[in-house]
């Protein structure tokens, strides 16, 4: 069985970037930042592309004892060995990802603002959980929106992580890890920053501070 604690803390999620060198140095400065969860997804590129970046990617994850999540792509996580795949509405049913990829690796769902999905993901072997988008987001600017009370009725549900996704910065992190979010997954606010390894260590910090707290 997985190890389903990993899910926890800051979940890094790359960008479209078809130039490679480009994206592994920017994943890289993550992971010299202190990622340690990398998402993989590459929604504009083809088969062949994404296998030789993903390959990039893992190499870059192993090197720094990160792990590896492939968006979609159950072949692509098998062929890396990478630590599990994520699923969203139109990539398939639970139960038949899990009979391909086994008990060994993670399967993460994307539930969006519905507690109907937390249910049927919980209930079909789902590992973790992804609701979102908490605000506005460009990377999916018709992402339904999901709210705190949702987050909490859907932590009252089950006791998987649930990661939040869409549009969170380093200034409105804060309200969400406040209310009790362990785990923040970010793409253009990270990837889009001046520096982005000094602002990984930033939302890395205020995952730690809550902790402590």
């Amino acid at each position: 069985m997985v190890d389903t604690t990993i899910i926890n803390g800051l979940y890094v999620i790359t960008p479209d970037e078809p130039d490679t060198n480009k994206l592994s140095a920017m994943v890289l400065a993550t992971l010299k930042g202190g990622a340690r969860l990398v998402q993989y997804r590459a929604k504009t590129l083809n088969k062949t592309q994404q296998f030789l970046q993903a390959e990039v990617i893992k190499e870059l994850c192993d090197r720094y004892n990160a792990y590896l999540i492939i968006n979609d792509n159950i072949e692509l996580c098998l062929h890396l060995d990478a630590f599990g795949v994520h699923l969203g509405e139109d990539d398939g049913i639970i139960e038949t990802a899990r009979k391909i990829i086994g008990t060994e690796k993670v399967i993460g769902v994307s539930c969006y603002n519905s507690l109907d999905r937390v249910r049927l993901a919980k209930d079909s072997g789902a590992d973790y959980l992804a609701l979102g988008a908490f605000f506005n987001t460009s990377t999916k600017p018709k992402a339904r929106k999901v709210s705190l009370n949702i987050f909490k009725k859907a932590r009252a549900q089950t006791q998987l992580p649930i990661v939040a996704i869409g549009g969170i910065t380093l200034e409105n992190a804060p309200s969400l890890i406040f209310e009790g979010i362990k785990t923040i997954a970010v793409i253009k606010s990270l990837f889009m920053s001046d520096n982005i390894e000094a602002t990984t260590r930033q939302f890395i910090n205020l995952l730690s501070i809550n902790e402590k707290s």
